[in-house]
This record gives C-alpha cells, sequence and structure tokens, in this order.
C-alpha cells in the first residue's frame, strides 16, 4: 500500500480524506482486455491523456460512488441505485462537494485520485452567463453535465506499466480504514488478475441507419448569411457553426474508441457509458490544466486537410501559414484565450508562450499556440471552469454575443459537442478537453458533431465542407469498424 500509514498521519488534522493505493503489473496491450469487460457495465468511464494532459495515466472508473446529472436546474444524483432530484445552484454545489473531499496532493500518486469525472454540456454555460437562456430543441434529453463522484479509481501509469487501484479513506479512524482499504484493494487486485486471465471478444457495434446531416448546403449558407450580416454590422467577429449529422448505432461504442486509438492519436482519448448515454471522443484540443499553481491552454485554430500525400500535404500546410483569414482568425481567439485565463490568473502572469505553431494529425493539421498563468489565490476550480467556458474556438468572438447568435441559427441543444470532459480532482487538480472529434448515441440515436468558423470573408461552401472534413477522422473510424464487423459476420 502507498503511501504507508505514517507517511498520512501527518494529513489528519487538516484532510477529512486521503487516497491510498495498491500497484499491480499491467502490459499496455491488456488495457484493452479491462476496457471490454468493464464495457458493459451501464456506469463507466475511461479517460487517456497526451501531450498536454497531466502526467502520464489513463483512468478508469469501474465503481463510480455517485451518478450525477444536471439538466435544466435539476440535478439527479444517484447512489446504489437509489436517485434523488433536487434543484440545485451547480457551481455551489460542485464546489462544497470538492471542498468536502479536499486533499493534499501527494508525492507519487496521479494528478486524479478522486474527484469528479465526466463531461460538461456546451449548454452548462447559462447557469454563470445570465444574459443566456438557450431556446432550443433537445430531443435526445442530453444533460448539461454529465459527472461521476469518484472516491474509487484504477490508473494505468503508462511511465511504469502498472495499474494503480485507489482508494479514498476517512482520516476520522485513520488505521481502521487504513486496513480496510488494503483488504479491498487486494480483492479488486484479485478481480482484475482473475479478468486479464480470461479470454475477451470486443463487443459489436451495427449501423442500423445511415448518418445525414441536419443542414443542406443551401441551409447552411443561408445561416452562414446570416452570421456574416451580424459580422459586417459590428454584433460579432467570428461565430462557430455547426453541422451534426445523425444515425442509428446498436452495440457498444467501445471498437470505435480502440480504432481511434490507432487511426488518430489524440491529446485525450474518452469513453463513457452513464444509463442510455454513451459517448466517444479523440479531441486534440485541451480546455485549461492547472498544474498545482500553473494554468494552461492551447487553443486550435485554422484548419487544413490532409491527403497521405507528401507534396500536396506540403503545399497545403505551407497554404496554412501564409494564409491572412487563417492567422487573424487565430490570433482572435488566442486573444479572447488570453483573456479568459486571465478572469482566473495573477496580474501580468498570463503569457503567449508558443505562436501559431503546427498541430499535425492522421487526417488535418491545425494552426496551435499555447497560453500559461498562474492561478489567482483566490479563484477555485470551478472559477477556473466557468472563466474559459466554453473554448473560443467553439464558441466565437465576442464570447456571449455570439453564442446567442449560435442558440438562434441552430435551434438544437450541443451538449458534449463544444463543452468539456475531463477531470477535477480533490487535491485541486484539473484537466479539460474541449468536446470535438466525438460521437455520443442516446440509446440508438448517435450524433456525430462538426463546425466552422465564420468570419466576413468566410465561403459557406468551403466552410460546409470544413464540417465535413472534421468530421473524416470519426466517420473514416466508424466505417472501419463497420467494415471490420461485416468480414466477421460472413466469415463466422
Amino acid at each position: 500500500m502507498f503511501p504507508a500509514i505514517t507517511d498520512l498521519k501527518k494529513y489528519v488534522h487538516d484532510y477529512q480524506f486521503l487516497p491510498v493505493s495498491l500497484a499491480m503489473p499491467l502490459k499496455p496491450t491488456e488495457i484493452t482486455k479491462l476496457l471490454t469487460y468493464f464495457d458493459r457495465q451501464e456506469n463507466f468511464l475511461y479517460l487517456a491523456g497526451g501531450s498536454h494532459s497531466l502526467g502520464n495515466y489513463s483512468y478508469f472508473v469501474i465503481e463510480p460512488t455517485a451518478d450525477l446529472k444536471l439538466l435544466n436546474g435539476n440535478l439527479t444524483v444517484t447512489k446504489q441505485q437509489k436517485s434523488i432530484t433536487q434543484a440545485v445552484e451547480p457551481h455551489r454545489y460542485l464546489t462544497n462537494l470538492l471542498r468536502h473531499y479536499h486533499q493534499p496532493l501527494i508525492a507519487g500518486m496521479p494528478p486524479f485520485s478522486g474527484g469528479l469525472i465526466g463531461y460538461f454540456s456546451y449548454e452548462y454555460t447559462k447557469y454563470f452567463q445570465q444574459h443566456l437562456q438557450f431556446q432550443q430543441q433537445n430531443p435526445a434529453d442530453l444533460q448539461d453535465f454529465g459527472l461521476f463522484l469518484c472516491l474509487k479509481l484504477v490508473a494505468f501509469d503508462h511511465d511504469h506499466d502498472r495499474l494503480l487501484l485507489i482508494e479514498n479513506i476517512a482520516t476520522a479512524d485513520l488505521t481502521q480504514n487504513y486496513q480496510a482499504a488494503a483488504g479491498h484493494l487486494e480483492k479488486l487486485r484479485e478481480r482484475l488478475t482473475v479478468i486479464l486471465k480470461r479470454p475477451s471478444k470486443l463487443p459489436e457495434l451495427t449501423l442500423t441507419q445511415e448518418f445525414s446531416l441536419r443542414f443542406s448546403v443551401a441551409e447552411f449558407a443561408a445561416k452562414v448569411q446570416q452570421a456574416k450580416k451580424h459580422i459586417v454590422q459590428g454584433d460579432i467577429f467570428q461565430l462557430i457553426m455547426s453541422n451534426p449529422q445523425f444515425g442509428r448505432l446498436e452495440g457498444s461504442l467501445l471498437p470505435l474508441l480502440l480504432q481511434l486509438v490507432q487511426d488518430e492519436p489524440a491529446a485525450y482519448h474518452f469513453l463513457m457509458h452513464q444509463g442510455n448515454f454513451n459517448a466517444v471522443a479523440a479531441s486534440p484540443e485541451t480546455l485549461v490544466t492547472k498544474d498545482k499553481g500553473c494554468l494552461a491552454s492551447y487553443p486550435l485554430a485554422g484548419t487544413r486537410k490532409l491527403t497521405g500525400d507528401k507534396l500536396k500535404d506540403q503545399q497545403r500546410i505551407a497554404e496554412l501559414l501564409s494564409s491572412k483569414k487563417e492567422l487573424a482568425e487565430h490570433n482572435m481567439l488566442v486573444d479572447l484565450g488570453r483573456n479568459d485565463l486571465g478572469q482566473v490568473s495573477r496580474f501580468g502572469s498570463v503569457k503567449v508562450t508558443k505562436h501559431a505553431y503546427l498541430e499535425k494529425f492522421e487526417t488535418v493539421v491545425h494552426l496551435a499556440s499555447t497560453i500559461k498563468s498562474k492561478t489567482a489565490v483566490d479563484k477555485d476550480l470551478m472559477d477556473i471552469l466557468e472563466a474559459v467556458f466554453p473554448a473560443g474556438t467553439l464558441s466565437g468572438a465576442p464570447k456571449l454575443r455570439a453564442m446567442q447568435l449560435i442558440d438562434q441559427l441552430e435551434q438544437l441543444k450541443r451538449g458534449l459537442y463544444g463543452g468539456t470532459f475531463g477531470f477535477l480532482s480533490f487535491s485541486g487538480q484539473m484537466d479539460l478537453a474541449i468536446g470535438i472529434r466525438l460521437l455520443h448515441k442516446t440509446g440508438d440515436i448517435a450524433c456525430l458533431h462538426t463546425g466552422a468558423g465564420i468570419v466576413a470573408d468566410s465561403y459557406a461552401e468551403d466552410e460546409y465542407q470544413e464540417c465535413l472534413n472534421k468530421a473524416r477522422s470519426v466517420k473514416q473510424a466508424l466505417q472501419r469498424v463497420l467494415e471490420r464487423e461485416r468480414v466477421n459476420g460472413i466469415i463466422n
């Protein structure tokens, strides 16, 4: 067990809860076996970080302490299959929850050793922006947030090829609780050892209705013209207009996640089941991280599709780097990101440490920048989230007016698209990705959501195509999964 009980005793007077862990070896190739086993659970979450995330860990939530869902101000908390719904002010509720379980950042433990993990929808903004009241349709009953409260979790340490089985224990009777946790974690280790020895088979995913776009080219072009009219009038400088695709899928999204991991190495990979809601994402973009007292964000704005042809791709990259339109759009959103971080940072600490560099992925290349700052001493995790949320790269500038216009133009709840997923830890760390490169489904109704940035000199047809380009990586991964299912069906 780590830490030793003697090392924990110094924290007893200042904290009500502390994390402990038990390690077991795991090969990276065995992660799929664990995912396949736990994917059958009604509530399950997997989060893997990449280049910009905190620490080299992946997280499995297999026994959430509580399931939290917020919709229109009503919070439903489910524990041990019993649910209570009540009206809440979510900022205060979540802040109090994190404070109740507040713990020190212990060296040797993962950045997330307990806390809140899951997603906040794009529409969560209405709870802290008084002038923003969405009027959209919500046929899929998408929540304003979907979170798990985690006192127990499993973390994979990629640097040392080991699983850390983690439990948070009360300090009121430290010795007894430490011994009890040792017993619980040993039983979990034995259970996982048995699971890893069993043969496993990936679950199936079946397309039962082809995906189709919400807006036709003509409909999208008309909305782009409306957005540009507001730009000319000076209401906004930019607006991100989205065009979701809807289809029907039956089965598990795990095969799609694994295909995305193979095809599209990204900053974040995410899989979540919460009741009949399922989501998968391979997001390249960080919303915000907090590592001790340091904040960081990495805005992506400016995109070109990659073809796989080296010469053509070099030409497209050169075109991206020399495009005044793309650079102006990028700079606008970097400035917005600086201003957002500035609300929760020490005066004068916000810096653009790297500007307009290339971030390449399998199917697209982006312009990226890095913004860093020092956290203001009086700001907590919910303050930080609400200062930067949603990302300007998924809303526009000025952000509030752009979002009001998006509501009028799109008239449909975005949900996880343009929202964020990741964790807020009991130890004050946070790591949140932007909700893009994703697919979610409620029951069998699936949505693949992408958008494009509209500025004064945008061409509607180009922006329509950009929505398709951004959907390409998820669509291709899905096609590969479905083709493999078809071939396996023929063979069997």
